[in-house]
């Protein structure tokens, strides 16, 4: 038996509900996130598996994060949202890099110009997708440390002591 798999085996019998907030790396490189979801690097990107049932590609292991853990809060919209602008992200991306290559490797000077002023207006959609993403992402984190309890919450006067004028 490997190393790995008699300490999950151990960590297991010793704190059975710590798993559900656990994210570790596994000897394959794999990440195992709150013992539900396992994210796989791939040559493109990072794949999700919730549960054995494949999710989607990711464009990196912030977005493949975010969206395990907006699944496991239940902010589902969230999630679409997440991986519904990575791959959009991706797309574009790859997209960009494509047509900048060919404009790269013509030697027709007005054909270089006119692929390079169609590439202006998706790499302003870019920065505008890579910002909404941002924005789903930084949600996500704050779900995240907001915790089970919100003990992010402010604490405050208790409304049934206050002072009478």
């Amino acid at each position: 038996m490997k190393l790995s798999q008699e300490f999950d085996r151990m960590f297991r019998q010793e704190f059975p509900d710590s798993l559900t907030n656990l994210i570790f790396c596994t000897e394959e490189g794999n990440y195992r996130v709150f013992d539900r979801y396992l994210i796989v690097p791939e040559k493109p990107g990072y794949r999700v598996f919730c549960s054995a049932t494949d999710v989607g590609l990711f464009g990196s292991t912030k977005s493949a994060l975010s969206w395990c853990i907006a699944d496991k809060h239940k902010a589902y919209n969230s999630a679409r949202d997440i991986l519904a602008l990575d791959t959009k992200l991706t797309s574009l991306t790859n997209d960009i890099n494509a047509r900048a290559n060919i404009a790269d490797t013509s030697t027709d000077p007005k054909f270089r110009e006119t692929i390079e002023t169609k590439l202006e207006s998706k790499i302003i959609r870019k920065k505008k997708v890579e910002s909404e993403l941002t924005k789903c992402v930084n949600w996500a984190k704050y779900i995240q440390l907001r915790g089970f309890n919100n003990e992010t919450v402010r604490t405050g006067r208790n409304t049934a002591i206050k002072a009478s004028r």
